[in-house]
């Protein structure tokens, strides 16, 4: 094999075992954030937290339990939707329908 290959194939290792590393580890490549912006930023989410009560911070994060309750009556009020529809294209079906029509 050729010797820039070799390098090629060096460097592509190296690149993941340094990604594993920080992704099992939790911190982020230096070179991959800007870490200015990550202290401004948690800063501003203390600030957020300090001034709202940790009862309305949790009250805004729905449950997966409510989340899957609300798709639910999303999906009852859609299958009521389309049945209301069906009902009303019947209906409507029967009326435009002559009675001397049949026969």
């Amino acid at each position: 094999m050729h010797w820039l290959a070799w390098i090629v194939i060096v460097a592509i290792v190296v690149f993941g075992i340094t990604q594993v590393i920080s992704m099992a580890t939790g911190r982020p490549l230096p070179s991959g954030t800007d870490s200015d912006e990550v202290k401004k930023l948690r800063k501003r989410i203390e600030e957020l937290e300090a001034t709202r009560s940790p009862q309305q911070i949790e009250d805004r994060v729905p449950t997966k339990s409510e989340v899957n309750l609300a798709a639910e009556d999303r999906w009852r009020i859609e299958m009521l939707e389309a049945r209301l529809e069906q009902l009303e294209k019947d209906q409507k079906d029967d009326g435009d329908e002559s009675p001397g029509s049949k026969g």
